[in-house]
């Protein structure tokens, strides 16, 4: 079976662990590749990439999900599986607990909600790929007790793989997490600090969201409810997701 494994650097921890699986299975039965987008634009363009990886099966079957031995396994046998987008219904009842900075050091936190084995190293690979473009400041982690709940974090857009408009002024969201609480909600208070933040150094700032699902961030009705405006579908995703890229000025 052939896999091709398209992804935007260490951007989520998910791409690092992905990688060390691929690298792991055997290559007289799977013929595996490997594409970097970091770089090439023009490849995130005509995959129309607007996840932080891709993995396209036998040149046909698109998924942007996290995969895994078992999935992989099934695939090959032939076994039909449909993708099932992240749909989650966000509260309106926010959550305002404690920040801390998200830094190179900090987001080795983020391995018990953000990684599929709590791969720390992973984190750590995230965080220096991040560091390298921002610096020390990253964004966000919001916590309630000793628990991550929340959390933002940026690049400048100009460094951003996807089709999207760039520019020095504007920001772009990598990330808003997480999604799964059923009782509050933990990301709007980051992001509008992070948005306070940024406004020192941007104008604006975008991100993608789904009509309905959460991944990679959104949904669209909680980011119009944080005040971004829609600017449209920027991607069909069959059977998946609407993506639609939105904006806000800071």
């Amino acid at each position: 079976m052939k896999i091709d494994f398209y992804y935007w650097d260490n951007q989520c921890p998910i791409n690092y662990e992905t990688l060390e699986l691929l690298k792991k299975l055997d290559s007289s039965l799977f013929d595996i590749n490997f594409h970097d987008i970091t770089d090439n634009q023009e490849l995130a363009k005509k995959m129309k990439m607007y996840f932080p990886s891709l993995t396209v099966f036998n040149d046909f079957i698109r998924w942007r999900s996290p995969i895994n031995i078992n999935l992989i396994n099934n695939i090959s046998k032939g076994v039909i599986i449909k993708e099932e987008p992240y749909i989650v219904d966000i509260p309106r009842n926010e959550f305002t607990g404690n920040l801390v900075k998200l830094t190179g050091k900090t987001i080795s936190g983020i391995n018990k909600c953000c990684t599929m084995t709590e791969c720390i190293e992973a984190c750590f690979a995230k965080g220096e790929f991040l560091s390298k473009i921002n610096g020390n400041f990253l964004g966000y982690l919001h916590y309630k007790g000793n628990k991550i709940i929340g959390g933002a974090e940026y690049i400048p857009t100009f460094l951003v793989p996807y089709d999207i408009p760039k520019d020095s002024d504007t920001a772009f969201l990598t990330c808003s997490y997480l999604s799964s609480d059923t009782l509050y909600d933990n990301k709007a208070y980051p992001l509008r600090v992070l948005e306070k933040d940024l406004s020192n150094s941007f104008k604006r700032i975008l991100a993608i969201s789904d009509e309905q699902g959460v991944f990679p961030n959104g949904n669209l009705k909680w980011f119009k409810e944080q005040g971004y405006k829609d600017e449209g579908i920027i991607s069909t995703e069959e059977n998946y997701a609407k993506l639609h890229l939105v904006s806000k000025i800071l």
